[in-house]
């Protein structure tokens, strides 16, 4: 399920590119979609968005292997304090993988090819959550449905902990 969903519109376009960032991947709305935007990105010489070289997504799926593992091992065992630990490393994990997708939103906006055919006469705003506009595109970024359970899980773990007391 992906984490977070980016749309590119344009009025020259006939239709609405998108991506999809999953835990482990990078994927279109529809086929060709990821080629579409990444094309747009050549224009203006960003980066592409690609797997090859993203750290952090080629290491979540362990990470979320080794939450979940630990979560079941904690069930079984029942120890209260272990449960915060969770939380604890949890919460911190989910911290660091802000962070990090932050800063790679910010050099993706930030580090443009001065070779571009398409010269910005100014310096991109960083990737966030909402919508912006520039030179008749409109990106609009926002966290998708995989988001909302990893915050489910979080706030279950806490609830679960809280209430066995």
């Amino acid at each position: 399920m992906p984490i977070w969903t980016i749309t590119v519109s344009s009025p020259q376009m006939l239709s609405t590119p998108g991506i999809h960032i999953w835990v482990d991947n990078i994927t279109g709305h529809n086929y060709g979609d990821l080629e579409r935007v990444n094309l747009i990105n050549d224009y203006i010489g960003k980066a592409h968005f690609q797997l090859e070289g993203n750290t952090l997504l080629r290491s979540m799926p362990e990470i979320a292997y080794g939450l979940i593992g630990a979560a079941l091992l904690i069930a079984i065992v029942g120890f209260r304090w272990m449960g915060w630990l969770w939380v604890i490393i949890f919460s911190v994990l989910i911290a660091y993988g802000l962070t990090e997708a932050l800063m790679w939103a910010y050099n993706y906006t930030q580090n443009l090819d001065p070779r571009s055919v398409v010269q910005l006469p100014e310096a991109l705003s960083p990737a966030r959550p909402g919508s912006s506009e520039l030179l008749k595109v409109s990106a609009t970024s926002w966290p998708f449905w995989g988001s909302a359970w990893i915050g489910l899980s979080l706030v279950s773990g806490i609830m679960v902990i809280w209430w066995d007391r």
